[in-house]
């Protein structure tokens, strides 16, 4: 859990992991709402069927291992079409 501040305009700043975990990126609207229990407030994404930027998706990706140059990919794409691993 990550404790923020509430400036004098009644904002708080979100965390970045938090955000990429509910894919929220700048620019996005959220809906605030009290909590069930009325103990909280809930932040949603107001975004329910919307595309997501590209940005978020790749982020989402695991970077591993030194990256592939064009011609390196381009080398795996024939090796999987003349059926070599």
């Amino acid at each position: 859990m990550t404790t923020m501040i509430l400036s004098g305009k009644r904002q708080v700043v979100l965390p970045a992991e938090l955000c990429r975990q509910v894919s929220l990126a700048p620019g996005a609207r959220v809906r605030v709402e009290l909590a069930p229990s009325g103990d909280g407030i809930l932040v949603r994404s107001d975004s329910a069927g919307e595309r997501k930027p590209a940005a978020v998706l790749f982020d989402r990706i695991a970077r591993r291992g030194k990256p592939l140059t064009v011609e390196d990919l381009q080398g795996l794409a024939v090796a999987k079409k003349q059926g070599k691993p």
